[in-house]
């Protein structure tokens, strides 16, 4: 099986090196790569917008124009979006006279205005005279008595001189205050953010990294500014033996879930598309052994056995039949006891994966029956929640076969202070270290993905993948690794697709299920 693609994350004067000898000073080339670039933030915030809420039928855009090339990529995107939306109108706000402008920026005005001039209103350069209460009234002027339904931050790119310089100070702070823009976006980089340590900075919800990921993005100190990142793949590394290498981090290409999209043989049975077994729950956290199990079945495993605890038993094998429930023996506070551990060896033969941890509880006992079981099981496993523990992980046998799967807290409780980079080349096993954009940490590997949505922050979500990570491992279609990014990004996009439908408040954790299909069944 080859390497999941993953493109790299440079540093910006290493992205500024590769765009010059991937151009060799070809403006041709370069503006159809900005046409390609504003596309596809047009296509994506529009996208990104449903997570809030419906679009209106007159849309009101607010475009941020520097004089650079992301200027030049925020009127393409504007251009974009008053195309697919006939009745939306936009607000350029340029930082600078045209004239200043580069030469593509400019041909990228043209264009907006021959699209729709008479949908476009452009407004004049700001200036240190103007102030921040001049700024704060000419924004509320111009939102009219609806605000502006997005904006879009094209003013500085890769190249600025920080800290942030009058009049562009005060005009940050006064788009930052300002509260009658429902979604932000920026184009690469938000105003303000650099190598440096960020002092303040334009703030985003979505940044559409476009054809490369630059370092300051990814720095958790930034994510306030940031936002959610998105990755708009341009083709800039398809090439063998250009900067994707897997020497450095990366991020993942979301494309790479065609690779789920597959017709069974017509041959095959249910033994053929692997057997899990979960052992999970407790008596007073059974919710999460229900969720993981949900998951692995819908994430098409042909058999799910669930370890749980006996009081457990009737409810849940009536509730999900599709499932085989296994009563185990229980502690007198209802979490899974060591007796139970002959029961669970006569399944482990059958299985292909285990999947442990979800809603186990704090009990050493119960810990004592995970290590114990993993000492009669050889095949892939994927740790989690309350399977997290020191006392567990350090006398597995075969690490290297172990997916793990935990939060920041909990990372911090099985490795100290390890890195994510130090914790997995000593043990040999693969780390999904979930976050706001969860990286898929390997031996000489480090992925990051930037697919899901912050409707993923609700209880019940982590307990979802686990059911779809097992259920990859057991059906042995992927290596370790492989399973795991993939599992990553296809929770992540039924994420996006579910918010995108009901938006990232009013939903269940389990509604994500329903949206798994869609995910891999369409190009996005």
């Amino acid at each position: 099986m080859n390497p999941l693609p993953a493109d790299p994350i440079l540093t910006c004067a290493d992205s500024l090196a590769f765009e010059k000898s991937f151009f060799k000073g070809d403006d041709e080339r370069e503006w159809q790569v900005m046409n390609q670039a504003g596309e596809s933030i047009g296509d994506s915030l529009l996208r990104d917008m449903r997570e809030l809420r419906t679009i209106p039928p007159r849309p009101r855009i607010l475009v941020l124009v520097g004089k650079g090339h992301n200027g030049g990529d925020a009127l393409l995107a504007a251009k974009r979006m008053l195309r697919t939306i006939p009745t939306a109108r936009a607000v350029v706000w340029p930082l600078c006279s045209w004239d200043e402008c580069r030469p593509h920026t400019q041909r990228a005005r043209t264009e907006l205005l021959e699209l729709a001039a008479k949908r476009i209103e452009e407004m004049s350069p700001a200036s240190e005279a103007d102030g921040i209460d001049s700024l704060r009234k000419t924004l509320v002027q111009q939102s009219g008595e609806r605000g502006f339904d997005a904006s879009i931050d094209g003013l500085l790119g890769m190249q600025a001189s920080l800290p942030l310089r009058e009049p562009l100070g005060d005009w940050v702070k006064a788009i930052n205050d300002f509260e009658e823009i429902a979604v932000r976006a920026a184009v690469d980089m938000p105003t303000g953010i650099g190598e440096e340590k960020v002092e303040d900075a334009l703030r985003a919800d979505f940044t559409y990294c476009t054809g490369i990921v630059k370092t300051p993005v990814v720095l958790p100190e930034n994510l306030k500014w940031t936002g959610r990142l998105r990755y708009l793949d341009l083709g800039f590394f398809e090439q063998p033996g250009d900067e994707s290498n897997q020497d450095r981090a990366g991020v993942l290409r979301s494309s790479v879930l065609k690779r789920l999209r597959r017709l069974r043989p017509v041959d095959c049975d249910k033994r053929d598309q692997g057997h899990l077994f979960l052992l999970a729950g407790s008596r007073d956290l059974g919710g999460a052994a229900m969720m993981a199990a949900q998951a692995a079945l819908k994430a098409g495993v042909g058999l799910v056995t669930v370890g749980i605890p006996e009081s457990l038993h009737a409810s849940f094998a009536a509730q999900r039949p599709e499932a085989m429930w296994v009563p185990l023996p229980e502690t007198p506070d209802g979490g899974l006891a060591l007796e139970g551990l002959g029961k669970i060896r006569q399944f482990l033969p059958k299985a292909t994966a285990l999947a442990i941890g979800p809603g186990l509880g704090t009990e050493g006992e119960t810990h004592s029956l995970v290590r114990e079981t993993l000492s009669f099981f050889e095949g892939p496993v994927v740790l989690d929640a309350d399977a997290l523990r020191p006392e567990i992980l350090s006398d597995a046998p075969s690490p290297d076969r172990l997916v793990l799967t935990p939060h920041a807290g909990e990372f911090a409780r099985v490795a100290d202070s390890q890195s994510p980079e130090d914790y997995v080349s000593q043990t040999g096993s693969v780390l999904v270290l979930k976050g706001s954009h969860t990286q898929i940490v390997s031996p000489g590997v480090h992925h990051y993905s930037f697919v899901g949505s912050s409707l993923l922050a609700r209880g019940g979500s982590g307990d979802l993948l686990t059911g779809i990570l097992g259920a990859l491992l057991a059906k042995k279609i992927f290596d370790i690794p492989t399973s795991a990014s993939l599992a990553v990004l296809w929770h992540g996009r039924a994420a996006e697709v579910l918010a995108r439908q009901h938006g990232q408040e009013a939903v269940y954790a389990t509604d994500l299920l329903d949206f798994l299909s869609f995910a891999i069944r369409n190009d996005f």
